[in-house]
């Protein structure tokens, strides 16, 4: 029965049955049975917004048109004191510091400079009115200049009548004179709440002594809540407005968070209890004359015959003055209180003059401040002047009776030698001296420092020990420059012509390397001098040892000295046999040429002692031709060598490239008979003939002999002269392996050479002897 009624069922809705299976079948074909996860994922996690507002993300804008980008752009300000908040004293201030050269100064500051720092913190206004304008608080402009530009005159200004076009006049359209004070703190806090520490409000009927008002500012403290003045008579909570009112900017920013409050609860017809309320409400402070050990003063004067009556020396002291009702009796009162301070300035002077007078005495012999004024010159046992930054600061280094610990950047501790300990001597004696003088007896030097200021010289500060027992006593001492003189020079212009002497030496061991340099140099000089620079002239000298394979190799660089001259016809290209060196060496080689040479070129020849491995361009030359002077001077160029590492396969980067820092250094330690020097044949036999007549003759390297003669020395780091790597020093005399090679080495390092050699910098020296001993170790 059951399965009679369902093949009846089926019979009736078979084309139903049949597009059931069909949708099924298309729904499964059209749509994937899985779904990519990941892909998911990420547009859900696109779509959240991140909730960490300081997590830094990148923004794709396309460019506009003028290339800039849409969008909001961001300003950044262009110091970093300007984002932090830093407030700078103005530059107007600065100059006016009292004639001070610097012009710098510091809150730490007293005097007048402390003056001028707060002024440059300090924002003054002043309550009048039209009426006013013309006569009481122009005179009050006019005494308080000491302020200018930071301050400011607040007025009513009607409707009708626009406020006066003066620069330092702010006029608020509204006519209640009850918030007119509001107005004046609204509009300081608004313009100059941050470029400002104190603000100062007075009303125009007080005299203000802008003098004693800077110097006040320049001793308190911002970091602290300040509402200063002279408290009312009716009130003991709020300052009166004619005694000034001094508000640091904390307090003015938190009145300016409250004049909604403050305006609603203006009801008294005085400024002073409203401001007073306003401020106890804000900043929940009380009116005080005294705070951070200052005292804030004002006085009253009374008018007499309608003149300012009770003038007294107290008004100097005093911040304000009142009440002043008429012009000239601002005039009369600023005339008096400089006077005072006048007075005070030559009382001050008196008692300074009579200092430095009882004190220069026990100044060392030869160098007493008595000039005046003492404090301008930065002398032994005077204050000197703050570094304007940092980078001004001069640093000691200190020292005992035989090293100085930490003289540069690069050494921890040096033994004195040369002009150091010479220069050293001589104070220690004259300060022994001077001691014995004044019944110390004999002292010994236990340590001290030193300090060099190049526009006066050298400052030492001594630590003295008397002998046979006693206390220590610190003693300074100075070395001052000698007069400044200029140095005659003869004109010279770079038309010389340069004869190029370059000394060969042809060793029986290790030739190659001398003859690779030698046709190296050969071709920088084609390139340089033949092709471009035509004022110059080359003389090759030959220093060979005897032997088939120097000879061989003197017969190669003959070649190609006559190649190089078939190719360039008129070039000065001459080779020259020199008598071998006594003993081995660069300097010797180029005496032995300059002896073979001295026939083959005129007295007034510009010669250039070269080496092979150096590469040079047209501005050396040209520094050479200025440098040389005819019986003034000659030039001994410090080139850059190239670190011997700068050849070695490990000297890369984490890349695998050359470095390009490190390279090598101008070694201003080489030695003294180097070659490289460029002076006159003339100046040369004259230093020469000098040398022989002091009886010091032999074979001796060229630089020394010009040493010798009356000649001044140019010697200067050179960047257009390269040196190549050098290959290792012993290597010729034991074979770069073995016992004489290390008695080479020791040698050389007894006699200081091994810092003359341009092995590479030390870190990089490290790094390839622990890489070498960890290869040798596996």
């Amino acid at each position: 029965m059951l399965s009679r009624y369902v093949i009846s069922q089926v019979k009736h809705n078979s084309f139903f049955l049949v597009g059931l299976v069909l949708g099924l079948w298309v729904a499964l074909v059209a749509v994937p049975l899985e779904e990519d996860v990941a892909s998911c994922v990420e547009s859900a996690a696109s779509s959240v917004t991140p909730t960490d507002e300081f997590e830094p993300h990148r923004e794709e804008r396309p460019l506009g048109p003028a290339g800039q980008t849409a969008g909001r752009s961001v300003q950044r300000p262009r110091y970093y004191s300007t984002e932090l908040g830093m407030k700078e004293r103005t530059s107007e201030w600065t100059s006016r510091c009292h004639g001070l050269a610097s012009g710098r100064c510091s809150v730490r500051d007293s005097g007048p400079c402390a003056v001028c720092c707060a002024a440059g913190s300090l924002l003054a206004g002043a309550l009048s009115s039209q009426a006013a304008l013309g006569a009481r608080a122009a005179a009050l402009n006019r005494t308080a200049a000491r302020l200018q530009p930071a301050l400011r005159f607040f007025i009513t200004a009607s409707a009708l009548r626009a406020a006066p076009g003066l620069p330092n006049v702010v006029g608020f359209t509204d006519t209640r004179e009850m918030l007119k004070p509001f107005h004046a703190l609204k509009y300081l806090a608004d313009n100059y709440l941050e470029e400002y520490d104190f603000f100062f409000l007075v009303s125009d009927t007080s005299f203000v002594n802008a003098r004693r008002l800077t110097e006040l500012v320049s001793k308190l403290s911002v970091s602290q809540d300040i509402y200063m003045g002279t408290v009312a008579e009716d009130d003991s909570h709020y300052c009166s407005l004619e005694g000034g009112i001094l508000l640091s900017n904390s307090v003015l920013r938190a009145v300016h968070g409250e004049l909604d409050w403050c305006v609603r609860n203006s009801y008294s017809p005085r400024h002073h209890e409203n401001l007073g309320r306003c401020v106890l409400h804000a900043a929940h402070r009380h009116c005080t004359s005294a705070l951070q050990g200052e005292t804030y003063m004002s006085m009253r004067v009374e008018a007499e015959d309608g003149e300012a009556g009770g003038l007294t020396p107290a008004l100097a002291d005093a911040v304000t003055a009142y009440p002043i009702m008429e012009p000239d009796h601002f005039y009369r009162l600023h005339a008096y209180v400089s006077r005072v301070f006048l007075e005070r300035a030559k009382e001050a002077e008196r008692r300074l003059r009579e200092e430095v007078w009882r004190t220069s005495g026990r100044h060392p012999r030869h160098y007493r401040n008595a000039t005046w004024p003492g404090g301008l010159r930065a002398d032994v046992g005077l204050a000197a002047p703050a570094p304007a930054s940092r980078f001004d600061h001069l640093r000691w280094t200190t020292f005992n009776a035989t090293h100085a610990f930490l003289p540069d950047d690069l050494h921890a501790v040096t033994a004195l030698r040369g002009s150091y300990r010479d220069a050293l001597q001589l104070v220690v004696s004259s300060v022994q001296a001077w001691a014995r003088a004044r019944g110390a007896g004999d002292c010994d030097v236990v340590g001290g420092a030193w300090r060099w200021e190049p526009p006066r010289g050298l400052y030492y500060r001594l630590l003295l020990r008397r002998r046979g027992g006693g206390g220590l006593r610190l003693v300074e001492a100075a070395r001052p420059l000698g007069a400044a003189r200029l140095v005659p020079v003869p004109y010279v212009t770079e038309s010389a012509r340069i004869t190029v002497l370059l000394p060969v030496a042809l060793p029986v061991v290790a030739a190659d390397d001398v003859v690779a340099d030698t046709l190296a140099f050969l071709r920088r000089y084609e390139a340089v001098c033949l092709a471009r620079d035509k004022n110059t002239a080359l003389l090759l000298v030959l220093v060979s040892e005897a032997g088939e394979a120097a000879a061989g190799q003197a017969a190669a660089l003959r070649d190609a000295v006559a190649a190089l001259a078939a190719r360039h016809r008129g070039a000065q290209l001459d080779v020259l046999d020199a008598a071998p060196a006594a003993a081995a060496g660069e300097g010797r080689a180029a005496a032995a040429a300059l002896a073979a040479a001295r026939a083959h070129v005129p007295r007034d020849a510009l010669l250039l002692l070269a080496v092979p491995h150096m590469d040079f361009n047209e501005d050396f030359l040209n520094r050479v031709r200025m440098n040389t002077i005819l019986g003034v001077q000659w030039f001994w160029p410090v080139p850059f060598a190239r670190h011997a590492q700068f050849a070695h396969p490990r000297f890369v980067d984490e890349r695998g490239e050359r470095p390009q820092q490190d390279t090598g250094r101008f070694n201003a330690h080489a030695a003294p008979d180097a070659p490289l020097a460029a002076f006159y044949r003339r100046d040369y036999d004259d230093a020469e003939a000098r040398w022989a007549r002091a009886g010091q003759g032999g074979a001796r390297a060229a630089a020394p002999r010009v040493l010798a003669a009356a000649l001044r020395c140019v010697r200067a780091p050179e960047p257009g002269l390269l040196l190549a790597p050098r290959a290792p020093p012993c290597r010729a005399r034991g074979g770069g392996a073995g016992a004489a090679a290390l008695r080479c080495l020791r040698a050389l390092r007894g006699r200081a050479g091994l810092r003359r050699l341009n092995l590479g910098a030390r870190h990089a020296l490290a790094r390839l002897l622990l890489e070498t001993q960890a290869e040798r170790a596996r």
